[in-house]
């Protein structure tokens, strides 16, 4: 029932519709409609879904849309006095689990839902085009994981809008730290450090260099790149609870 209520109070948030319309948007604009010339080969949606996808445009606006959902939530909650009351109804440790996994899902569902649409959309206006022909399976599924990765990495991204806002107590900086941070990782590794293509979030999304047998690597790097921020913000929620308590 509570994992219900978290889930509902989520999906009425506005920033959570405003984040997955933003990336849906980004994946649109990365479109290449200028290449679409009838009659098309099998599988070309998913080639287009796929530039969509992995498009500049795209990478640019995840950092700005996984923030938006509820990145600022203790600062709201706490600014308002609805924290304090809050917690008087369930214990610490419950709402900071609770909590933490609510952004970590505001930040990864609406890249999912907006990668879902834009597949839909993609299927609908471009398959009719192509040449009769079986689906490559194999690239559905290669497409599925893209779309998880990026997805992923909007979780990540939320936890660090938690984390900045829980640690400066001010809604610029968790809206806007978490962008400044992601391009941060860029420029480093474009002007200072090429050699450290685990550090570049574009990699993280393309899995061009090596990671692995089958590309493991990538996964494992994300989940403890997941696991790791969830434990940060947790903690340091609770440590700020603790002040209020």
């Amino acid at each position: 029932m509570r994992k219900e209520t978290e889930m509902k109070e989520l999906l009425q948030e506005k920033g959570f519709w405003a984040a997955a319309f933003l990336c849906f948007l980004g994946m649109v604009l990365g479109f290449q409609f200028y290449e679409i010339q009838y009659p098309l080969s099998q599988g070309s949606f998913l080639k287009f879904y796929q530039t969509a996808l992995d498009s500049q445009v795209l990478l640019f606006l995840i950092p700005i849309a996984a923030s938006l959902s509820s990145g600022a939530a203790y600062v709201r909650e706490s600014s308002c006095g609805f924290l304090k009351f809050y917690i008087v109804r369930i214990s610490r440790m419950e709402y900071v689990k609770r909590k933490t996994l609510q952004i970590y899902a505001g930040g990864f569902l609406p890249v999912f839902i907006s990668g879902i649409s834009a597949l839909l959309l993609c299927f609908l206006l471009i398959y009719p085009l192509e040449l009769q022909g079986a689906i490559s399976w194999e690239t559905v599924w290669k497409n599925i994981l893209l779309l998880l990765r990026l997805s992923i990495i909007g979780g990540i991204i939320a936890e660090f809008a938690g984390i900045f806002g829980v640690v400066f107590r001010n809604y610029y900086m968790a809206y806007g730290l978490p962008f400044v941070s992601y391009y941060l990782l860029i420029i480093l590794k474009d002007r200072y450090l090429p050699k450290m293509y685990a550090m570049y979030p574009k990699e993280w999304v393309v899995c061009q260099e090596n990671w692995g047998a089958d590309g493991m690597g990538i996964w494992i790097f994300l989940l403890a790149f997941s696991l790791a921020a969830l434990l940060c913000h947790s903690l340091l929620l609770n440590h700020r609870i603790k002040e209020i308590n």
